[in-house]
């Protein structure tokens, strides 16, 4: 059973639905050039810079766009990029359709599940995935300290609270329960902001918390424990989030997709190897104070899209009911992506 707030869908399914049409209207006025869509003009073989919107979240997943800005390699290719902090990844859906965005950072959840609505999401870039191991795991269902919930079967008919219904949380969580055994159909889920989650833990409004970081070393910090890191339970580095743009706009500027692209994977691949200088452009674009930066567990940075792993995260996604038909691979991954 799944909790829902006001007995409708999710935010995210709900608002899709009723602006897709408007936003798809708004790409015949919108997106068109770069000089229009992004306030620059040219390319980078020209000497000129282009200017582009990328929406993001203000979570640690994003330090490699920081720190790729701060290292030059945007720049490098003629690309000067303003990022555009959101709260939800519904948020940014929307402003991209509408031409306010460029390119985005997105949930593979939500970014298939705006394609099976009909909105033109191309996926161009990997942004980060889970961990090899539930040691090293940034994103886990953790319990309060003193819970009677002491194994991955406890959950059992247990609230667990997501950041969102009908996301990468609700799947990812159903998947890794039914694997071990226990009947993802007989917890709840109640939606709660990541900030409110150690309240609500507290508090005795759920019985565990689907908690990334910092959130999870704040609840580690006063004793609370982690039951299961569902990511890792599907799979070594599990993938989690992905950058996209528009059809529209990729159709229109192809050269701007691909320097951008380019840009973005060397800048994952430095972060990947200087993860501590990722860690310090974090509390430059979050709340998290720098002592909590220097302690939390990053994700993993890759540049491939692991296919064979996100076709399975798709599978389960419309397994679930997340997703009522997903659209083809092929369809929602950009060419010079792979």
């Amino acid at each position: 059973m799944v909790t829902r707030h006001g007995g409708g869908r999710s935010r995210l399914q709900a608002q899709l639905a009723t602006t897709a049409a408007v936003a798809l209207l708004a790409l015949a006025g919108c997106g068109g050039d770069d000089e229009a869509s992004g306030g620059g003009s040219g390319s980078g073989s020209e000497g000129k810079t282009t200017k582009v919107k990328v929406g993001v979240l203000p979570i640690s997943n994003v330090a490699p766009l920081y720190l790729g800005v701060q290292k030059g390699y945007f720049k490098e290719e003629g690309l000067e990029i303003e990022p555009a902090p959101a709260q939800s990844g519904n948020e940014i859906v929307t402003a991209m359709v509408s031409g306010d965005l460029q390119f985005a950072f997105l949930g593979y959840v939500p970014a298939t599940s705006a394609r099976a609505q009909g909105l033109p999401i191309k996926l161009i870039a990997n942004a980060d995935n889970g961990a090899e191991s539930d040691k090293d795991e940034w994103t886990l269902i953790m319990v309060e300290k003193g819970s009677a919930i002491k194994s991955v079967e406890d959950l059992a008919g247990k609230t667990i609270a997501v950041n969102a219904l009908k996301g990468v949380g609700e799947v990812v969580i159903k998947a890794a329960l039914e694997k071990q055994g226990v009947d993802p159909n007989s917890i709840k889920l109640l939606e709660v902001p990541f900030p409110e989650m150690p309240a609500a833990l507290e508090g005795k409004r759920v019985d565990a918390i689907w908690a990334p970081e910092p959130f999870l070393t704040s609840v580690m910090g006063k004793g609370g424990r982690g039951i299961e890191a569902p990511l890792t339970t599907l799979g070594a580095k599990f993938p989690n989030a992905t950058y996209a743009t528009t059809e529209q706009y990729l159709g229109k500027n192809k050269d701007v997709v691909e320097r951008f692209a380019r840009a973005m994977n060397k800048s994952s691949d430095y972060a990947s190897e200087h993860p501590e200088e990722a860690r310090a452009t974090i509390p430059q674009f979050t709340k998290i104070p720098a002592e909590v930066a220097k302690k939390i567990r990053l994700p993993l940075w890759p540049t491939e899209i692991d296919r064979e792993q996100l076709q399975q995260l798709v599978d389960f996604a419309v397994k679930y009911k997340v997703i009522e038909k997903a659209p083809p691979l092929d369809e929602l991954i950009w060419e010079g992506a792979d």
